[in-house]
């Protein structure tokens, strides 16, 4: 069970992530499982990969939404749990020390951190995941070698 002063952060190896006009996309590149955050859950992404604890996040996202900390605390804690059972993330001992950046309160309302899960493409993606920053690979045309004598 998670805790308040845990922190995680984004299992990097297995996982490969992006926010998008408020939206949390991720893709386990091992099972080939994508997932969608939505605005909430998705803050509550950034904020794990900044590394602040479920604490600082919890209060964060009721100051901003002005919620009590306690409900917030509860539904974070529901996402991690999701999150770390999905293996997006892991638990780590480095954090961030600050509190998170204030939110701008005129926000639209809160609603739950909800994680959608998409397995319909994980075996085509396990077997040919994307990688990011993966340079395409140099290779000479065996037929193009065959026309050019000087090679």
């Amino acid at each position: 069970m998670v805790r308040g002063s845990d922190r995680y952060r984004v299992h990097d190896e297995e996982v490969a992530a992006k926010v998008i006009d408020g939206e949390a996309i991720i893709i386990n590149l091992t099972t080939g499982v994508y997932y969608s955050l939505d605005p909430t859950g998705s803050e509550v992404w950034s904020l794990l990969e900044a590394g602040h604890d479920l604490d600082a996040i919890a209060g964060h996202l009721g100051g901003r939404y002005d919620v009590p900390a306690s409900t917030c605390r509860g539904d974070v804690e529901r996402l991690v749990d999701q999150l770390l059972d999905e293996k997006l993330i892991v638990a780590t001992d480095a954090g961030h020390q600050g509190a998170p950046p204030a939110g701008d309160r005129s926000q639209r309302d809160y609603s739950a951190p909800r994680l959608d899960i998409y397995r319909d493409m994980g075996d085509l993606l396990a077997l040919d995941p994307p990688v990011p920053g993966l340079e395409p690979i140099p290779w000479d045309d065996p037929l193009e070698e065959s026309r050019d004598p000087s090679r």
